[in-house]
């Protein structure tokens, strides 16, 4: 009998992918306008990768220099953060969803290759954290 449920954040509780495209963008148009990912080349060289291998691509794709990554990797993190604070709201079809399986006597975890503090916010914005029982970043794995 199962018992758990391991949900993927992005792309499966949340729409992420939008979003992370989205605050790097951001964050890169701060430092040089040159740098900004168009979509379809997004699609086919970043989508799904952490922030700092999308910055070592950049760098061999684009020139970024290797002393920007720092900054730009904390810029997207601020980035993220802002978007999700102020354009993420409840997702009611989950919630329900969760509510049930929760109900039914299921445990939910969640894992996701984004980093801690951005899955916490993300589950909360979304209206979900309350249903998970567990859930894993990108920094709890090596």
């Amino acid at each position: 009998m199962i018992k758990l449920i391991i949900f993927d954040l992005d792309g499966v509780l949340v729409d992420a992918r939008e979003l992370h495209y989205e605050a790097l963008n951001r964050a890169l148009s701060e430092i040089d306008e040159k740098y900004v990912i168009k979509r379809e080349d997004h699609l086919a060289n970043f989508d799904g990768r952490p922030t700092s291998k999308k910055l070592k691509i950049l760098t061999d794709k684009k020139g970024l220099p290797e002393d920007k990554h720092n900054l730009v990797w904390r810029k997207k993190q601020e980035k993220t953060i802002d978007i999700i604070r102020n354009e993420m709201e409840n997702d009611y079809r989950m919630m329900s969803v969760l509510k049930n399986l929760k109900n039914d006597g299921y445990l939910i975890y969640v894992a996701s290759n984004s980093i801690r503090e951005t899955v916490k916010m993300m589950l909360l914005k979304k209206g979900l954290l309350e249903f998970v029982d567990h859930f894993v970043s990108n920094q709890d794995v090596t």
